[in-house]
């Protein structure tokens, strides 16, 4: 049977920023959150997302996240990157293959056929690649793919086995090994019209969903499975008519399962009346007797745009089950999303509707509303949501924090530093982040407000139970704070590892405030700090991170300069000599165009490394150092004279 949780994972994911969505691919304690990231990842047609796809196709040590990512494109039927699966097919990876076949077979298109076909008779492969080539177009469904297969009849005999195999998938023929049978009924039938092939593989498909639905009547999840099978396997012109028919079936979960394909095949590409059918196809399981079903087919209809689809979604609001009306509500807000002129009408009429709904009997409704009110920017949306977080049921609380984690504002900041009293310290975690967004959204606090806040975020860092709780105020803090709240977190980036997270994201914050002060005194002081401690790792830190980003911005070219010779001083000291190298070169070059008093420090510097060379016993990059400061060395005085003897002892020894 269809989980619901499954239907949430399709239907009510929230618009998360792609480097949440890498982090999660690469999470592999989570696998179900695997799965929903690559899913919205392929969904998305941002250049960014491919290259996070394509970097994750190419990683294959990370099994779980191509696995994921390559789940995404068979159910999304996504043939951008053949390319990387092929090579993932050819690399010696035998679980990868596997994965890459069913994706590619899910796929099925004649590109698909077509490398495939290549792959399968080049010689240079590995005999199991091309044998799982050769399986792979047996599964794709595509008459070109007989073609490929045939000429293998009379090849090896470990490739004939998998090309008999590959035909009888293809055909639903039962000429088994026999491969004078299947060359007489391939001379007979290679020149049938694509509407013959279609009509018989429709009809093998039949019988063969015939002869399975008799042998899973022991068990419907065994029944669900095998109909994501075969919807998988089938050619998409097939598919609407096998829709048609899950819609009907008698066993609920089938039914759900209708109802997620319908959404999977409106994520291809835009055909009119293929989108009308999809509409009334879950337009009708909304009226399911199966509550599961019904709700996630309500949910389902929140996708579609069109003026029934919306009008059906109004209906429900007056439905006598709770659990529908919070559904529509929550499509509405779905369907109603977006920013093109079309989006914004339908924004217009769906305020009052959800406006209405903030007044619903059911509180499970009301949050609904609160959310997509919220989502959409409707200012109703946050007082509600602040009085939710004073609500004594827990899970209220909880949801109410994470839409104000996504829509708070200033206008919010007394109801959310209330919330912070909270005893759940996952609500607190939100509220923290909710504190964050109201301070650096459109509506800017006020110089008073923003003191209040920072001063409250404090105490939070300070004394909050919770370390993921005081990790996130060292967060929200170096992204809104300044040069007051680097001293409270010092003292909590010298917290223990039993902190969890804290210290690593207190040192990350300190590094955006120092970072965005351009203030080359005060990061001085706090090297000085860091000098003090003997935290040589976390001065290296420091000044790579500043030279960076001050390195970025031409008019702070001087004092990207000074970070680069504080950086290369840093290296020094923590005994990375190679690493200090190139940047103290480069150091030199840009001296030049300084004063004598910059170029004599970069001097000295360079005397360093190249002693630590030769203390390293590399007699060759001494002399190479040596060599390159002599267009900058003085005619003489006390750094040529120390040069001089430095390559002396390097001759020596």
């Amino acid at each position: 049977m269809l989980s619901i949780p499954l239907l949430l994972v399709v239907f009510s994911f929230a618009e998360w920023e792609l480097g949440q969505l890498r982090e999660w691919l690469y999470d592999r304690l989570d696998p179900r959150g695997q799965s929903q990231a690559a899913l919205l990842l392929v969904q998305s047609r941002d250049p960014a997302a491919e290259k996070i796809i394509r970097a994750g196709l190419l990683q294959y040590e990370n099994e779980e996240a191509f696995q994921a990512l390559a789940t995404a494109l068979r159910l999304k039927q996504d043939s951008r990157f053949l390319r990387e699966l092929v090579s993932a097919m050819v690399a010696n990876r035998p679980r990868l293959r596997q994965v890459v076949a069913e994706t590619l077979a899910g796929i099925g298109t004649t590109e698909v056929v077509k490398q495939l076909d290549t792959l399968a008779r080049d010689a240079k492969v590995e005999l199991r690649v091309r044998q799982t080539a050769l399986w792979t177009l047996g599964r794709t469904g595509q008459q070109a793919a007989v073609a490929a297969v045939m000429p293998h009849l009379d090849g090896p005999e470990e490739m004939q086995r998998i090309a008999t195999a590959a035909l009888g998938d293809l055909t639903g023929q039962m000429h088994g090994s026999d491969i004078e049978r299947w060359k007489t009924w391939w001379a007979k039938h290679k020149g049938m019209s694509r509407e013959q092939w279609l009509e018989m593989r429709l009809n093998f498909h039949t019988s063969r969903s015939v002869r399975l639905e008799g042998e899973l009547l022991r068990s419907r999840a065994q029944v669900i499975r095998l109909h994501q099978m075969l919807y998988a396997r089938l050619p998409a012109t097939e598919r609407i008519g096998y829709l048609q028919a899950l819609r009907d079936h008698e066993d609920p979960g089938v039914r759900a399962l209708a109802v997620v394909f319908a959404v999977e095949m409106l994520g291809a590409a835009p055909d009119g009346t293929r989108t009308r059918i999809l509409s009334e196809i879950v337009g009708r399981l909304t009226h399911d007797t199966n509550p599961d079903v019904q709700r996630g087919a309500v949910l389902a209809l929140g996708r579609f745009t069109d003026a029934e689809s919306s009008e059906r979604l109004r209906e429900l609001l007056a439905s006598g089950s709770p659990m529908v009306r919070a559904a529509a509500t929550r499509a509405l807000g779905v369907q109603a999303r977006g920013t093109t002129d079309e989006a914004r009408a339908r924004q217009k009429k769906v305020m009052p509707h959800l406006r209405k709904a903030l007044e619903d009997k059911s509180l499970e409704v009301v949050i609904e509303a609160a959310e997509a009110l919220g989502s959409l920017g409707a200012v109703e949306a946050g007082p509600v949501l602040t009085d939710l977080l004073r609500h004594p049921s827990e899970s209220v609380r909880q949801t109410a924090a994470q839409a104000l984690e996504r829509s708070a504002d200033a206008s919010l900041l007394e109801g959310l530093l209330d919330g912070l009293e909270d005893r759940v310290s996952t609500i607190r975690f939100c509220l923290v982040g909710a504190l964050g967004r109201a301070a650096t959204g459109k509506n800017k606090l006020t110089e008073a407000k923003q003191k209040v806040m920072l001063t409250r975020l404090e105490t939070v860092l300070k004394k909050d139970g919770d370390p993921n709780v005081r990790a996130r105020a060292a967060t929200v803090l170096g992204e809104c704070g300044g040069e007051a709240q680097l001293t409270p977190l010092w003292a909590s980036a010298q917290a223990t590892a039993s902190e969890g997270r804290l210290p690593e994201k207190a040192w990350e914050a300190m590094l955006e405030i120092l970072g965005r002060s351009c203030s080359y005194r005060l990061v001085e002081s706090w090297d000085a700090e860091l000098r003090k401690g003997k935290q040589t790792a976390r001065r290296v830190m420091l000044w790579k991170r500043l030279y960076a980003s001050w390195e970025q911005r031409p008019e702070h070219k001087n004092l990207a300069i000074q970070a680069l010779e504080s950086l290369v001083a840093a290296q020094i000291d923590d005994g990375k000599w190679q690493a200090a190298t190139p940047l103290a070169q480069t150091l030199l070059a840009r001296s030049a165009e300084g004063n004598e008093a910059a170029r004599t420090r970069c001097l000295t510097l360079m005397l360093r490394l190249a002693e630590m060379a030769l203390a390293d016993g590399n007699k060759s990059e001494t002399l190479r150092l040596i060599q390159e400061v002599r267009g900058y060395l003085p005619g003489n005085g006390p750094l040529t004279e120390a040069f001089d003897a430095l390559q002396r002892k390097a001759g020596r020894e």
